[in-house]
């Protein structure tokens, strides 16, 4: 006999999944015909659901860049990317999207990262963002940074050394790796003054640490489609994740010694390197709100500086260097150039001010910066309280709306044969509009801080290796320096060794 229970049971059931239906297809209605978006061109399915976002970032790999530029080239400069977010491929708008400091723009949440961490980057609320980009401003200014000088060149002839030893040694070397280490030694020392970043490595000459998103590459693909429970991860100490993957180690270890350092430098007295480092410069702000003052967001600042501070630098640097070594005829000029202010390959650096009046090595390092594509795609941004209009579209307050460097860096219309190395584009009288579209370090208030602080690294080390080595490529091709995939940071294609070199002889 059936229990009386069971026969209500069956339209419950029914009216759920009906509701339910119903939902999803009002849903899809409003988002296609109904939207203030919806006369956004751009492919249905894109402004139907985040799932075909998430099928190119999540599922196939950060791939989704690459689909956005097919739909500027279908669609024209306005293209709907998703259910809320609209993408401008459009110089000319960019410093509208990008406002300096006196115009609000923060970052999208959801769309952004998807992640809360303790620290400036991290940091939504536009007023904000204001006080903690303020209490760093000093330290990272061109004033700050020339003061510096001396320690940076201290590391670059370190390194310098640790090539010398190799030469003629048939010793491979990774150049990420090694440019990597110079970096990372260069921003701790100035985060954290006496401390140094060896000791992150357990004294081993490369970078052993691992940030999250080399671990799990499309880490941030998944916080945007499921923020919440990304929220609830983030929280999770790295040293659980290693519990069941051991290539979590590194990330680990690298979160406790950024801890260790903090402490050590805010117990410190006095600096080490003749000025404040940024984190007494934090203490001691009058900018930073007091309820900044703590070790978390310390911690979240240094893992913040320390992570940037390494790879984007470390990356241009080896973009440069394959390219310099596979066109003779490039690394050819830039010699002659060096040895106008460098008259012998052991001569000491000269300043990095007279560095930065070399036209050509200044095309050599930009080339290299634009072809790294260091941060590549979207960086979104709202109006909350305004609405924007872009050629009659109407955007209303709180449209999540973005450019992308890669398409700017791309354009064949400023950069001719976009994908070749041509130090030539930026030397003397270059076109305004390759300045222009330069924005490997973004504009406005959420420009990259450490601006400065890239360029005395990238000058010195580019006179000092190539005045003073004769390296060549080992088993590398362009495919090495490919850009292949958008986790945020660039990554090249699976199964690449990265640039190889060998160190055939050294100046004495």
């Amino acid at each position: 006999m059936e229990s009386p229970l069971f026969i209500p049971i069956i339209p419950a059931t029914q009216l759920s999944i009906a509701l339910f239906l119903i939902y999803i297809t009002s849903k899809a209605i409003y988002r296609l015909y109904f939207s203030p978006l919806s006369s956004i061109p751009g492919p249905k399915l894109a402004a139907l659901t985040y799932w075909y976002e998430f099928y190119y970032d999540g599922y196939k790999g950060g791939k989704y860049t690459f689909k956005v530029k097919e739909f500027h080239e279908k669609y024209g400069p306005i293209v709907r990317i998703n259910p809320h977010h609209v993408h401008i491929n459009d110089i000319d708008f960019y410093d509208t999207i990008y406002a300096p400091g006196g115009t609000k723009r923060p970052r999208n949440k959801i769309r952004w990262l998807a992640m809360d961490l303790d620290s400036m980057f991290d940091t939504y609320d536009a007023v904000l963002h204001r006080k903690r980009r303020a209490a760093v401003a000093s330290p990272f200014s061109k004033q700050a940074i020339r003061a510096l000088e001396p320690a940076i060149f201290e590391i670059i002839y370190d390194s310098m050394g640790r090539l010398k030893g190799l030469a003629g040694t048939d010793t491979i070397v990774n150049v990420q790796a090694f440019w990597s280490t110079l970096t990372q030694e260069v921003i701790g020392q100035y985060c954290f003054g006496a401390s140094r970043m060896s000791d992150l490595r357990g004294g081993n000459d490369e970078v052993q640490y691992m940030q999250p998103d080399h671990v799990a590459p499309n880490l941030h693909a998944w916080g945007r489609m499921f923020p919440s429970l990304f929220d609830f991860i983030t929280k999770i100490p790295m040293s659980v994740f290693a519990v069941f993957d051991k290539r979590f180690l590194g990330a680990d270890a690298f979160e406790k010694e950024i801890g260790a350092q903090i402490r050590k430098v805010l117990k410190a007295d006095e600096p080490h390197i003749g000025i404040k480092n940024v984190f007494h410069e934090m203490r001691d702000s009058k900018h930073l709100p007091p309820e900044d003052k703590r070790f978390s967001y310390y911690q979240g600042e240094a893992a913040s500086f320390v992570a940037a501070g390494t790879d984007t630098t470390a990356s241009a640097l080896t973009t440069l260097t394959y390219y310099l070594l596979a066109n003779p005829s490039i690394l050819r000029k830039l010699r002659e150039e060096l040895r106008t202010v460098m008259p012998n390959s052991v001569t000491e650096l000269p300043p990095t001010s007279t560095l930065e009046n070399l036209p050509y090595l200044t095309g050599v390092i930009q080339e290299g910066i634009r072809l790294s594509f260091s941060v590549p795609g979207r960086l979104p941004r709202t109006a909350p309280n305004e609405e924007l209009v872009y050629k009659g579209y109407k955007l209303p307050p709180g449209t999540v709306i973005s450019q992308s460097s890669y398409l700017h860096h791309t354009d064949e219309r400023v950069f001719p044969e976009p994908f070749e190395f041509k130090p030539e584009r930026w030397v003397n009288d270059a076109d305004f509009s390759v300045r222009r579209n330069f924005l490997a370090f973004s504009r406005g208030a959420r420009s990259c801080i450490g601006i400065n602080l890239a360029y005395a690294e990238l000058y010195p080390v580019v006179a000092a290796v190539f005045s003073r080595f004769e390296l060549k490529l080992y088993e590398t091709s362009a495919r090495d320096v490919e850009f292949a995939s958008d986790r945020f940071i660039s990554h090249r294609p699976e199964g690449s060794q990265g640039v190889r070199v060998q160190v055939v002889s050294a100046a004495e």
